[in-house]
């Protein structure tokens, strides 16, 4: 058993599917599924239960995928601590977000840690939807800015900072001239939503299933990135909603960005694994608290560092 095989296999448990998981490797499907049978043989018995159909993890399938998602992240801290040494650095932090970091919170924060930690690499990564609490879990990312509701018991939020959201419209949407929307207003719309390796009660948030009261039409294609989101939003393919914070970051003339009124605010976190409690990560987590207690999430503000 190598690092390799068990990173094939948890991609293949976690997509419960070879094609899916062959593309997230970049892998040609037929050189993932030797590699996973050559894994069973050396186990002794099926990983998973493979049909037509579906893919399913069998009992023992299960328990090396807990087991390998530790054993992967803590490769990969070793890896990385003897890469620091090696490179005379003191320490590597590595910071996920989706897209856009809030500069009136990220700019500071990185401002005062890298003051503090001269010798300490800050690493900054823009993982796709499905990848950020793997990214976590896998140890890609020591920390990520998320947006809740997340339910992971392995993870641990800090809050930043709330926001309102707004709809992502067409330009060429009846509503997306308006000053602004209300979930009802959006009733009867048909929202671009993520693959399902995104948790669902993360999608439902977004697509306004509390306050439309149901779920909404969504369209088949999904979208793991957010430049895709916008293009399939843009020809007129869906809609959906998002934090403001996305509007005041990306201006594309396809698209609307329009106030939504009457809906849950988006909460802006800070995700680490509970079981990585290192001094630099909570270091950082700390001074992000307090500068987003002083700095609102107002971005038209550009940050300067002190002279």
């Amino acid at each position: 058993m190598d690092l390799r095989q068990l990173r094939y296999f948890v991609a293949v448990a976690e997509e419960l599917h070879f094609s899916r998981a062959a593309a997230r490797l970049n892998l040609a499907q037929s050189a993932l599924s030797a590699q996973i049978r050559a894994l069973e043989d050396e186990v002794g018995g099926p990983l998973l239960h493979r049909s037509t159909r579906r893919v399913s993890l069998t009992p023992a399938g299960e328990v090396l995928l807990s087991d390998a998602r530790e054993l992967l992240a803590s490769a990969e801290v070793a890896l990385r601590r003897a890469r620091s040494l090696a490179l005379g650095e003191l320490g590597v932090l590595r910071i996920a977000a989706l897209g856009p970091a809030p500069g009136g919170i990220l700019a500071p924060v990185l401002d005062r840690f890298g003051t503090r930690h001269p010798r300490v690499r800050v690493e900054m990564r823009t993982l796709a939807f499905s990848e950020l609490v793997e990214g976590l879990r896998s140890g890609q990312a020591d920390i990520a800015f998320l947006y809740e509701p997340i339910d992971e018991p392995d993870l641990i939020t800090t809050s930043l900072l709330t926001e309102p959201r707004v709809a992502v419209l067409p330009a060429s949407h009846p509503l997306a001239e308006r000053d602004s929307v209300t979930p009802a207003d959006l009733r009867g719309e048909t929202f671009i939503t993520h693959p399902d390796s995104v948790p669902l009660q993360w999608r439902d948030f977004w697509v306004l299933v509390d306050e439309i009261g149901a779920r909404p039409k969504v369209s088949p294609r999904t979208t793991d990135t957010l430049d895709e989101w916008l293009h399939l939003i843009g020809r007129g393919v869906g809609i959906d909603t998002c934090p403001a914070l996305i509007s005041r970051y990306y201006s594309w003339p396809e698209v609307s960005f329009v106030p939504l009124r009457d809906a849950a605010p988006a909460e802006m976190v800070l995700a680490r694994r509970a079981d990585a409690d290192e001094r630099l990560i909570r270091e950082f987590t700390e001074l992000a608290v307090e500068i987003a207690r002083t700095a609102t999430s107002n971005e038209r503000t550009p940050y300067r560092p002190p002279v």
